[in-house]
C-alpha cells in the first residue's frame, strides 16, 4: 500500500470506523426499533459520506498549480467542506422527521443491546473526533476539522439516544422521540458553522484580526517601513495567501528586495501555513524631512552642537515641512549611551534609527564608524555642520531649500 500524508490516513479510517459503526447501530435500531437509534445511524451515514468526500478533496487539494490554476487546488476542501454542511442539514431533516411521525407510538424492544451499541458510540465518536480535530489542526485542514467536527456531534447524538433509552425504560415512551429531535438540533448547529466558515473561505473573507494585527506589527516594527499602505490575508484551504503594499525610505533597489525577502521569512516564522506573501514596496512619500543634531544641552533651538557623536548629551529632532518649508515640530531627548565605555556611538544611532529620523547633522564625520553603518543600513543621510546652534543649522536648511 502506497503510505498516505497523515490527512488522507485520517480521512481513510474515519471511513472504515464509520462504515462498521453505523451499520451496527443501524442493525439494533432495526431490531429493537427505536426511532433515536436508526436517527442516530442515519447521522453515521452522513459521516462516512462526508468522510469520503473529505478524501476526495484532499487528494486534489494537494495536487501542484497549473498555468489554468496558478494559485492551486486548495479550495477544493472548502468546497468539500460546503457539500458536508448540506448533508449534515440533510440529516437533521430526516431524523427530526422521523421523530415527529413516530412521537410516543414507538414500541423498543431489546433495550439491553440498543443502550450497549449507544454507549459504544458515544466512546467511538469522541475519540474518532478526537483524533481528526487534532490531525486537521495540526496540519490547519478545513476539511478535517469540519469532519471532526460531525464526528463530535455524532457522539452529542449518541448520548441523547442514551438518555431517550433509559426513558424508555422508566416508562417514558416518548423520551426517544424527543433524543431524535434533540439529535437533530445538535446536527443542524453543527452543519451551520462548517457552512458558514466553508462560505466566507470561498468569498475570500480575510483571516482574523489576531492574525492580522500580527503581521501588521512584524512590518511596522522595521525600521525601513515607514508605512503600510495595504494589508490582505485570505485563506485557501489550510493555506493562506497574503499581499502588502508598503513605503519605505530605502532608495536602493537590491536593499529594497532584501528588505522584501526579510519580511517575507519573518511573516512566514511568525504565522503558520503560509503560502505566499506578495510585498509590493513603494516609495516614501515625505510629506516632512526629520532631522537629528547631537547637542550638549537642552535649550531648544539655541541647543548648542556637541562636537562628539556618542558622548552627546542629548539629540534634538526636529521636521521640516517640504511643501511649505518650515519647521513643524521640535523636540529634546536625552543619550543614556553617553556614558558607556564601549559602543556609545553605535547605541546612539540605534536610538535614533528608532525615531525614524531621515537625516542625522553632525560636527565629526561619521565615515568608518559603527554608528554610521547602523545609520546606513536604515537609510539614514549622515551631513557634517560647523554651526553652532540648532537655529543656525534650521536657518541654513530652510534657506539651502
Amino acid at each position: 500500500m502506497i503510505p498516505q500524508e497523515r490527512d488522507k490516513k485520517a480521512a481513510l479510517l474515519s471511513i472504515v470506523v464509520s462504515a462498521c459503526l453505523a451499520v451496527v447501530k443501524y442493525g439494533i435500531g432495526i431490531i429493537s426499533g427505536s426511532v433515536a437509534l436508526l436517527a442516530d445511524a442515519i447521522h453515521s451515514f452522513t459521516d462516512i459520506i462526508s468522510s469520503f468526500g473529505v478524501f476526495i478533496g484532499l487528494v486534489i487539494s494537494s495536487r501542484k498549480p497549473t498555468e489554468e490554476f496558478p494559485y492551486g487546488f486548495y479550495k477544493i476542501e472548502n468546497i468539500a467542506s460546503l457539500f458536508l454542511a448540506l448533508a449534515i442539514f440533510y440529516a437533521g431533516y430526516e431524523i427530526i422527521l422521523t421523530s415527529v411521525e413516530q412521537f410516543g407510538t414507538a414500541i423498543v424492544t431489546n433495550l439491553g443491546p440498543a443502550l450497549l451499541v449507544a454507549l459504544l458510540s458515544v466512546a467511538t465518536a469522541l475519540i474518532l473526533s478526537r483524533y481528526k480535530l487534532t490531525v486537521g489542526r495540526a496540519i490547519n485542514s478545513p476539511s478535517l476539522i469540519a469532519d471532526g467536527q460531525h464526528t463530535r456531534s455524532d457522539a452529542l447524538s449518541s448520548v441523547a439516544v442514551v438518555w431517550g433509552l433509559v426513558g424508555y425504560y422508566f416508562g417514558f415512551s416518548s423520551l426517544d422521540s424527543i433524543a431524535g429531535i434533540v439529535v437533530s438540533v445538535l446536527i443542524f448547529r453543527a452543519g451551520y458553522e462548517i457552512f458558514k466558515d466553508s462560505v466566507k473561505v470561498l468569498l475570500d473573507a480575510s483571516i482574523d484580526y489576531d492574525a492580522l494585527n500580527q503581521i501588521r506589527e512584524i512590518v511596522t516594527n522595521n525600521c525601513c517601513v515607514r508605512k503600510i499602505t495595504s494589508l490582505k490575508a485570505r485563506s485557501s484551504g489550510k493555506f493562506i495567501f497574503i499581499e502588502l503594499k508598503v513605503e519605505t525610505n530605502l532608495k536602493d533597489l537590491e536593499r529594497a528586495h532584501h528588505l522584501s525577502e526579510q519580511l517575507e521569512t519573518q511573516i512566514r516564522t511568525a504565522v503558520q501555513h503560509v503560502d505566499r506573501v506578495l510585498i509590493h514596496m513603494e516609495p516614501e512619500l515625505k510629506e516632512y524631512i526629520r532631522y537629528a543634531v547631537p547637542c550638549t544641552d537642552n535649550n531648544g533651538l539655541r541647543s548648542k552642537v556637541s562636537a562628539h557623536f556618542g558622548e552627546a548629551a542629548y539629540f534634538c529632532l526636529f521636521d521640516i515641512r517640504t511643501a511649505k518649508n518650515e519647521l513643524t515640530k521640535l523636540e529634546i531627548i536625552k543619550n543614556p549611551y553617553r556614558t558607556l565605555e564601549k559602543r556609545k556611538g553605535m547605541k546612539a544611532a540605534e536610538l535614533l534609527v528608532s525615531q525614524r529620523i531621515d537625516k542625522l547633522l553632525s560636527k565629526e564625520s561619521m565615515a568608518e564608524k559603527s554608528a554610521f553603518y547602523v545609520l546606513d543600513d536604515a537609510s539614514v543621510e549622515t551631513e557634517t555642520t560647523d554651526a553652532a546652534t540648532v537655529e543656525e543649522i534650521v536657518a541654513s536648511l530652510i534657506r539651502r531649500a
